[in-house]
Formats: C-alpha cells, structure tokens, sequence
C-alpha cells in the first residue's frame, strides 16, 4: 500500500453533508482577486490589473480571498495560508479546466498546507508524482482534471488527488476527473487515482478511471469517510479500496460508508475491504459490472442491494473517450441511496430528481448549474 504521511491537522466532529454544501450566506464577506496570464506580479491582483501568477496570489492572500484565474497556462503552486470556516480562501478557474496549472521540475504540481482551502476547476498535469497533495484539513478539491501523471512505482508511490496527513480531517473530493495516473502496463500497487489518509471526508461524484492502481484508495488513518456516487472504471488494481495499515500503525477503518458508486470494467475487484477494518462500515446501493471480481468484504452481509448490471451508459469508452451519463433504460436510475449522496451531481444539478437519487455521478433529467456551482 501507498506510504506517505505527516502529522499535523485539527479534528472534528462528523457531519455526513456539512462540508459538501455551499458554503452559507452568513459567512464572511470574500475579497475577490485575479490571476491572468498576461498580468504581472507586481500589480494590484484587481479584474483590471490581475496579478500574472497563481503562487504569487498564494502567497499574500488572506480568509475570505476567493482568487479568480483566468485561461492559460499557469507554473507550480504550493499554498501555505490557512483560512477559516467562515472565511475559506477559494482558488477558483473561471473557466473549468481553462486554467492549466503545469509542472516538470517538482515532485507534484499543486501542494497545499493551508486549512480551509479551496482548488477549483483546474486542469494538472505534469510530469511528476502526485498531481494535487494536501497536507491540511478541511480542504475541498472540487471540479478539477487531474491526468497524466506518469509516477513511476516506488515505495513513494503517487496519485492523482491525495489528502496525505494521518493527522489531518475533514478533506473533501468533489466532481473531479482523475485519469492516466501510472503505466497502466505495469501492476503497482502505490500509484491511484482518489488517495485518501485521513479522518472523515468526502469523496463524491468523481469519475475516476485508467489509473495503475486502485481508482479510490483509502489507508493509513481513513475511518468515517463518505465514498458516494463516483463512477470509477478500467483500473489496473481495482475500484475502491477501504482499509488501513502501516504508518501511523493502530488505526481501524471503521464507518465508512460506500454508497451509489457505479465499478465497470476495473481488471481486478470492484470493491474490497483489504488491511484493519471495523464492523461499521457500510456498502450501500452500488453498480457493479463487469469487473475481475465483485465485492469482497470481511463480512459480506455489509453488501446491501448492490446491481450487477450493466449501468446503460450513454456512451462506454474505457479510454475515457465517452459520454457517461445515464441511458433513460438504466438500473441505476432512481435505485440509490440518499445515504451519502451529496446534494449535487457532477454537473451541479440538484439530486436527487424523480422518485430517488440515481446511482453514479450524473443525475439523469437535472438541470446543470452553471460553473462554479459551490
């Protein structure tokens, strides 16, 4: 399994939809900066004299900043200020996936050490380990595509998204694309997609597909997480992994619960229960298909109405290349769970619609939100 960690981060008390709404209108009054390509550092970081780079406005913002970025090309980032609950600091892509945050020369491209941080939107990718690190707590990354990310197999191992620190709480992964972590010719069993360490969190309505390993990995200090309503299909090793072991050593996965997932095509498990966990854990209202293998659990009576069907998506590609919303046909249609199931789907249409949620990221018939729709 995948050993990183550190040991620094504040806990709290656990909420299954708290850190996945909006934040509310009571909260603190935001300053609004900008980030363009054609600014300079040196300038005000106002719409009309943006600052030219994402660091630079990483490092003098302060709670409540909501940094706007404009389309284009970007260099590494490495985060470092904390905000507040009410006051979170928000790194926003005006565009989804119009700001390419790039690097080569650095062990990830976006680094983050700043509780109550928010990255959203970006593309990354670059030749590197891990594509967004965050070593903080209550930090959201939401609505990113993070790809390409050739890590090579070590003990350091790599991922696409990671909340690495055995010590930190409370880290979400919302609506993100998560692909091509790894060689997929090679069997390695560090390198994922969706790697979580931590204390609760959420990892909802990501699409997660074509990584050297597991498309969601939980390890380390992971207990009380929500894994709800992804779509995570053709990984090497697997879909979802739920357990814990080596550093920090004593810890038990223990109430986590898997719910509204669809696994297709994954070559080995869909989903499994591998290293020290409880009794409390729950495996609610999944889609399995054609997988290696199904679900295996250290107690099978926790696989509660699981469909073994083919899901009816719009358009299957394993390369990614597909339109994987939902067929009119599909089992998956109003056959969820509203256990973990985020309020929003992957295009920020409200869930659920019709008689129940559906099962997977897209909620079939939902009216989109325009981005950004947190």
């Amino acid at each position: 399994m995948l050993s990183i960690g550190c040991s620094f981060g504040p806990n709290g008390d656990l909420d299954l939809d708290e850190s996945i709404h909006p934040v509310p209108p009571t909260a603190a009054a935001t300053t609004d900066s900008y980030v363009s390509p054609g600014g300079k550092d040196s300038n005000s970081g106002s719409a009309s004299a943006p600052w030219a780079t994402i660091q630079h406005a990483a490092n003098v913002v302060t709670p409540g900043a909501v940094v706007h970025v404009a389309p284009g090309t970007y260099g590494a980032v490495t985060s470092r200020i904390n905000g507040t609950a009410s006051a979170r600091i928000r790194f926003i892509s005006d565009v989804k996936w119009g700001a390419l945050v790039r690097s080569s020369g650095t062990d990830t491209v976006w680094t983050n050490y700043g509780n109550y941080v928010d990255i959203m939107g970006f593309d990354v990718s670059g030749n590197v380990r891990i594509g967004i690190l965050n070593w903080a707590s209550f930090v959201r990354t939401i609505g990113n595509n993070v790809h390409n990310i050739p890590a090579v197999c070590s003990s350091s191992g790599g991922a696409g998204i990671m909340n690495a620190s055995y010590t930190a709480s409370d880290n979400d992964m919302i609506g993100n694309v998560v692909h091509d972590v790894g060689n997929l010719a090679v069997y390695c069993k560090t390198i994922h997609g969706l790697y979580h360490a931590n204390l609760r969190g959420h990892i909802v309505n990501n699409i997660s597909y074509r990584n050297e390993g597991w498309g969601i990995h939980l390890w380390h200090a992971a207990s009380n997480v929500v894994i709800s309503n992804n779509l995570v299909f053709n990984n090497v090793q697997g879909g979802i992994i739920v357990g814990d072991g080596d550093a920090p050593g004593g810890v038990v996965d223990n109430n986590t619960l898997v719910s509204n997932n669809i696994l297709v095509g994954n070559q080995h498990s869909a989903i499994i229960e591998e290293g020290a966990t409880g009794p409390g854990n729950q495996y609610l209202n999944n889609l399995i298909w054609n997988n290696g293998r199904g679900i295996l659990l250290a107690n099978r009576l926790r696989d509660v109405n699981t469909i073994n069907a083919d899901p009816q998506l719009v358009n299957y590609q394993p390369d990614g290349s597909g339109d994987y919303h939902l067929q009119p046909t599909s089992r998956a249609i109003n056959s969820g769970t509203t256990q973990g199931m985020p309020p929003l789907d992957f295009d920020g249409a409200p869930r659920p619609f019709g008689s129940g949620p559906d099962i997977g990221p897209y909620e079939f018939g939902a009216t989109p939100t325009p981005w950004p729709w947190m």
